[in-house]
């Protein structure tokens, strides 16, 4: 990636940092006491958890920020696989999220652990698929369902590169753009009953964690943002503008169903089109922050940086460690909302800590060892 191409998209480093912000308040002012107080998660290593309903209309929205991470890593995942061989691509994308997901997961189960939450063997099995990005829950934190899927659509990407097929990327983008058509159509045609009982179960699955995590519902997000790379580069526009306006549509109404099953709408009322309007005007506003190239000054691209980097362990951190921390902050007897800022200003910190001294060189070093173990396993299949 050119150091001209990174000062131009620096605004979407900036865009990063305050949808894991949001995501980190929706944890810490809202689920924290709205999550079931069975679930094993945040509510439990706060203990005494208190109850923001003032806060609630605008907390329990932040878990749009994943939809937002989506929309971004689809263009810059475009973006770093240019260029790249499929080993050298696959190496890039381990060691960029390995390191941070083993030393945050393992912090979990530390807290899970000296909170009693978790029994040492249900803990264990929670950590190694956590490691391992399972795809299939419960982990030692929510967050890494969103690691996972990620990590599919990486695999998407590194067999486009495999194969050749990403020297046609706009046909596969044009290809998938369809099939969210036709899906979200047939979604919405069966949520009006066009379709009977059969139909409502589409509308009913639409929603589901399943379809989610492989790519179902959720790639159209991911191609939104394929499309807003497209255009940035300024390739065939029209084209690109088309797949973006019909994946930001169908991310839209994605949004909507995603909504029916948060905790804010399914179980204190919240409306679902919220959640929808919320992410449609962020990603407008952010789409066109990238496509005017705002902030390409020196400055600018300095506080950029450091926010991309913090923003990945932050994301990772908020939710048990962050709760652990609010609960402690909660003990002290200071005001609530206090108790929440200086929560988020620590795991804000802490984040900036790893990222600054501790998360490159271990990135350097597993790239090292990956390479190696590539060179060494080129050599055992040739001899």
């Amino acid at each position: 990636m050119s150091a001209r191409r990174t000062r131009e998209v620096s605004s979407l480093d900036i865009a990063r940092l305050l949808a894991a912000q949001a995501v980190m308040f929706y944890h810490l002012v809202f689920l924290s006491w709205a999550e079931a107080e069975r679930s094993r998660g945040i509510r439990a290593v706060v203990g005494n958890p208190v109850i923001f309903y003032g806060s609630q209309g605008w907390a329990s929205l932040g878990w749009v920020g994943v939809q937002i991470f989506f929309v971004i890593s689809g263009f810059v995942i475009l973006m770093s696989a240019e260029n790249k061989s499929a080993s050298d691509f696959l190496i890039g994308r381990i060691a960029r999220i390995v390191p941070g997901l083993w030393v945050f997961s393992t912090l979990s189960a530390l807290v899970l652990l000296g909170c009693g939450v978790l029994p040492a063997r249900e803990l264990a099995i929670r950590l190694m698929r956590s490691l391992a990005l399972f795809p299939v829950g419960p982990w030692v934190d929510g967050a890494v369902w969103t690691l996972v899927t990620e990590a599919v659509f990486y695999g998407a990407v590194f067999a486009c590169i495999k194969t050749g097929a990403i020297g046609r990327i706009t046909s596969i983008m044009i290809a998938s753009t369809i099939f969210n058509l036709i899906l979200w159509g047939a979604v919405l045609l069966g949520e009006a009953g066009i379709f009977g009982d059969a139909g409502r179960d589409l509308a009913s699955l639409a929603a589901s964690y399943k379809l989610r995590v492989t790519l179902v519902t959720t790639n159209c997000y991911f191609v939104a943002g394929a499309a807003l790379y497209q255009m940035f580069m300024r390739r065939s526009l029209r084209i690109n503008a088309a797949i973006f306006a019909a994946n930001y549509t169908a991310s839209l109404i994605s949004t909507y169903y995603a909504g029916l099953s948060s905790v804010g709408v399914s179980r204190f009322g919240q409306d679902p089109l919220a959640a929808a309007e919320v992410w449609g005007v962020a990603t407008l506003v952010m789409s066109a922050c990238v496509l005017s190239r705002v902030g390409s000054g020196p400055r600018f691209v300095r506080l950029a940086t450091i926010a991309g980097l913090v923003t990945y362990p932050l994301y990772l951190i908020n939710q048990i460690t962050g709760g652990f921390i609010l609960g402690a902050m909660y003990r002290t007897g200071l005001a609530p909302m206090v108790c929440v800022i200086l929560t988020a200003v620590f795991c804000t910190g802490l984040a900036g800590l790893f990222a600054l001294l501790l998360e490159r060189p271990l990135q350097v070093r597993l790239r090292g060892f990956l390479k190696r173990f590539e060179r060494s396993a080129g050599v055992l299949k040739e001899a």
